[in-house]
């Protein structure tokens, strides 16, 4: 007589609620990792503001397309992509962080004011924006739960 053993699929909220606590207090390391990503382009020969802009393209694209390629992920589940789901979350979820960190920004400031406005605030609306990612991500957390717990049934 065979048993199979089963493997119990994680609580996707639940790591995304740990992860939020730590989302609050990692908003900087996200923005510095930003700046270096603006730093890099411009060293490239991409004008600042105009950096700042092709920043906010790609991670506008991201944010939108990674809850898909997740969701697609998750829809077509194996075992062996079952066993690494958490490693994964872990994965979009910091990547989805920092795609809406950068792209909510782009509503608060401004690649011109990013780069040559010294007013003591540059970069403090990244911060802000992170803040504001955190909810996003426990929705779609909410969502992917409910499309596993579908599957399951």
């Amino acid at each position: 007589m065979q048993t199979e053993l089963t493997i119990k699929k994680p609580d996707l909220l639940k790591s995304t609620l740990i992860f939020s606590v730590v989302g609050v207090f990692i908003p900087g390391f996200t923005a510095i990792g930003l700046l270096g990503f603006q730093m890099l382009l411009t060293l490239f020969g991409i004008e600042c503001h105009n950096a700042w802009t092709v920043l906010w393209s790609l991670t506008v694209l991201g944010a939108i397309t990674l809850p898909f390629l997740f969701y697609q992920h998750i829809t077509t589940l194996t075992k062996k992509k079952l066993s690494n789901l958490k490693t994964l979350l872990i994965f979009f979820n910091l990547f989805e962080y920092t795609f809406i960190q950068a792209s909510l920004a782009l509503f608060f400031t401004s690649g011109q004011t990013l780069c040559y406005v010294s007013d003591g605030q540059n970069g403090m609306e990244l911060v802000f924006t992170a803040w504001l990612a955190l909810p996003i991500l426990i929705g779609l957390s909410m969502f992917f739960k409910l499309i596993l717990k579908s599957k399951n049934e």
